[in-house]
């Protein structure tokens, strides 16, 4: 895809953007929204570990075994809810895909307190920097490749499915090997790229401004917010699980 496949938008000022300039504020958009996304979930995240609300989501069998409490796992599986909610309302408006995005921001910091809980700071800081890195160089390749990354991305998403239902089966029924971490990181990965990629396609089909583009920029944060936040839970279980 290139700079004349994109069609001519708008700004606010009823100027047109042409192309690839168009494209960089329309990118722009997208990652500021995700960005504001993080920047929630490690305040919340942050808030939680510094004071006894930690406390609230956990429980402490007899034998010493620690689990989620009805309200920690009702944080874990919101997110999820919210998601498809979002992704099948007909309905749903650009101010409403944001607040939807902003709090599955702040609940994703209350399940993320609890892994950096059990697996450590310290593992923390180097499973962030490490999934910064993998998704500052897949999103550049996303955006920058010629390539037409769609065929690897209908084969990462089914992928993806298959994530989710083994996790909510391990959320039951018990943990599942380390494997699963490791396989989560591979297809977060890649989604990186196709995903980054999926903002050109979609600028050149929506343009950059109204409503309706700016609904799908948030869905577009959406998907590179989990995309990043997988890649950096799924890398903490790795380290926290070598630490044991």
């Amino acid at each position: 895809m290139n700079t004349r496949d994109f069609e001519f938008s708008k700004n606010t000022s009823g100027e047109k953007v042409v192309g690839n300039e168009g494209l960089k504020v329309y990118t722009r958009k997208v990652f500021n929204y995700m960005m504001i996304s993080l920047g929630i979930t490690a305040v919340i995240s942050y808030l939680i570990l510094r004071t006894n609300l930690i406390n609230l989501f956990l429980t402490v069998g007899a034998n010493g075994s620690v689990g989620y409490s009805g309200l920690g796992l009702l944080t874990v599986l919101s997110p999820l809810f919210i998601t498809m909610y979002m992704s099948f309302s007909r309905n749903i408006t650009s101010k409403g895909s944001k607040i939807g995005l902003f709090t599955i921001a702040g609940l994703e910091g209350a399940s993320i307190s609890l892994l950096v809980l059990y697996a450590g700071v310290h593992n923390a800081f180097q499973a962030f920097l490490l999934a910064g890195i993998l998704f500052g160089s897949m999103s550049l390749y996303g955006y920058t490749t010629n390539r037409d990354l769609l065929g690897m991305g209908s084969f990462l998403i089914m992928a993806l499915w298959g994530l989710v239902l083994v996790s909510l089966f391990s959320l039951f029924f018990g943990g599942v090997g380390i494997w699963f971490s490791y396989l989560s990181v591979l297809v977060f990965t890649g989604l990186v790229a196709y995903e980054t990629q999926q903002i050109k396609y979609i600028y050149s089909q929506v343009g950059g401004y109204g409503e309706n583009a700016d609904k799908i920029a948030v869905f577009c944060a959406l998907n590179l917010y989990l995309d990043f936040l997988n890649l950096f839970t799924s890398l903490l279980r790795i380290m926290g699980n070598s630490r044991d």
